[in-house]
């Protein structure tokens, strides 16, 4: 009856510990087959794209910013058109 036991308990250890390597190997799968990790396998960076996109971002910032600023201006230049004509 315990070499029953033994053999029963051997065979679970066995499929336990072969079922966790499996699902090891699916995890890392996985971890392969994330957007991230299949974009950086298939599309390869390259220097001068990315240098592009960092240009074209500054010049949005830059146009971005001079709009903000004439509309600070304009609105300054109301507020005190605004009070000079109320002095009035």
């Amino acid at each position: 009856m315990d070499r029953e036991a033994a053999v029963i308990r051997a065979e679970m250890s066995h499929t336990r510990a072969e079922l966790d390597r499996k699902l090891t190997l699916l995890e890392a799968r996985a971890r392969k087959m994330t957007p991230r990790h299949l974009t950086q396998r298939y599309v390869p960076e390259y220097f001068v794209d990315r240098l592009i996109g960092g240009v074209l971002t500054l010049a949005g910032i830059k146009m971005a910013w001079g709009m903000y600023r004439k509309r600070q201006d304009r609105r300054e230049r109301s507020r005190t058109a605004a009070t000079m004509y109320s002095r009035w």
